[in-house]
């Protein structure tokens, strides 16, 4: 049986809400949610909205859905909502940059591994997941907690995966060799200038690259005897990370991946059947289903005479809750509302990522597209939400970078290993 809790199931609660948090104990607001509004990586720096109000911001496409809700919970509840797009790219900055002044907004649709960050500035609240824990997948909840405090309400898992045009290539890579070698092919004949489409950039990119990483056994954090990660037991230096380098080094030695790979330039390719592979994740989806090409989604396949499966990074988006809110009560209350499979559906209709709530993440499954994605990224590596991921990603993917351009592969790896172990002490 589908579980759908309306909008107004809140009402009778939040009336004692908003009796406390008003100017007078006869007042409420009563206006209504208002529609969303167009914001860029500078988005308004209001004080968070007064007792009675709330502002939430999110990206363009989830605002949408997010302002449906906004206008029915809020004329239900004497609320006004007002949801505000703004650009994904620069909202924790910006957030972190407005919230320690009181200003910005009430909640906010962010990345798990923000999380580290905002929790040692001591910018977001713990929220409060109640009887609907059990309805969240448990490695989206896992993806908000620190210290034993959830500080999300998860929407969506997110992992990339391996995108392939069957007729460039029309069948499943056996190895990573196997995939430079048909790509390779196919750009001496003029079929593509990206032979393994994969996001680098000047400053690298660990997340994307982190496939091909694992795929030599290799890891961010080990575990220890409880099975916690512990940033002390990094695995960046170690022999497994050292022949991801080396491999890494061969296959930009033969122009299979090259520094100056970027996401967009390669979505652009594929979308015009000039690219054989895209790794990248599913929020790619319905450029790619819109340009008519055909696709398949799989995993990476592994290295050579190395017996280790590769895995992704798995991560969550979700809302968070401003610490310095003078409203807090009241956006709590309006987070309670999103918990609810109507809910959750709209979103992930407006965005395909395979949902975190388990109900609607068991429908979405029926398209194999998010089927894939999902069995792929089980067993992943988690997008942890703590602090000292993000030198491993910056330092990582810089290494990755120079290797790529003829750097040294144990060299650099060792001085990338280097640079995290200080930055991080």
């Amino acid at each position: 049986m589908r579980r759908t809790i309306k909008a107004g199931a809140a009402i009778a609660g939040l009336a004692l809400v908003l009796s406390a948090c008003s100017s007078g104990s006869t007042t409420t607001t009563t206006t209504t949610g208002a529609a969303g509004t167009q914001a860029g990586a500078g988005a308004s720096s209001a004080p968070p909205a007064a007792a009675g109000s709330l502002l939430i911001w999110a990206d363009e496409r989830r605002a949408v859905p997010l302002t449906a809700l906004a206008n029915t919970w809020g004329k239900e509840n004497g609320v006004a909502v007002t949801v505000t797009q703004v650009n994904f790219e620069g909202m924790k900055d910006t957030y972190v940059k407005q919230a320690p002044a009181g200003q910005g907004p009430d909640i906010m649709l962010g990345a798990n591994d923000w999380a580290g960050e905002l929790v040692a500035s001591g910018l977001v609240a713990p929220v409060q997941l109640g009887s609907n824990t059990d309805n969240f997948e448990k490695v989206a909840i896992d993806a908000f907690t620190l210290d034993g405090n959830t500080y999300g309400v998860p929407i969506a898992i997110e992992n990339i995966a391996l995108f392939r045009n069957p007729d460039l290539a029309p069948e499943a890579p056996t190895s990573i060799e196997n995939m430079a070698a048909t790509g390779l092919a196919l750009q001496t004949a003029g079929k593509t200038q990206f032979p393994i489409g994969v996001q680098v950039g000047a400053k690298g990119d660990a997340y994307h690259a982190y496939p091909f990483y694992s795929a030599a056994g290799a890891y961010f954090f080990g575990q220890d005897a409880a099975g916690a990660y512990d940033p002390a037991m990094l695995g960046v230096g170690d022999p497994a990370s050292l022949e991801f380098a080396k491999r890494w080094g061969q296959l930009g030695a033969q122009g299979a991946i090259k520094s100056t790979f970027e996401g967009g330039n390669i979505l652009d390719a594929f979308q015009t059947g000039k690219a054989p592979y895209f790794v990248t994740g599913p929020w790619n989806v319905p450029a790619i289903e819109e340009s008519g090409v055909k696709f398949v989604v799989e995993p990476l396949p592994g290295w050579e005479g190395v017996a280790e499966t590769p895995v992704p990074i798995v991560g969550s988006q979700g809302f968070y809750l401003n610490s310095k809110s003078t409203n807090q009560t009241v956006a709590q209350a309006f987070l309670n509302a999103t918990m609810n499979t109507e809910f959750m559906d709209s979103m992930f209709k407006a965005d395909p990522r395979p949902p975190a709530w388990k109900e609607s993440a068991t429908a979405a499954a029926a398209d194999p597209v998010i089927k894939a994605f999902g069995e792929f990224g089980a067993g992943g590596f988690p997008n942890l939400p703590i602090p000292q991921i993000q030198p491993v990603y910056e330092e990582l993917g810089l290494a990755q970078a120079r290797i790529l351009d003829g750097a040294d592969p144990a060299a650099t790896m060792e001085a990338a290993r280097v640079a995290i172990e200080a930055r991080n002490k």
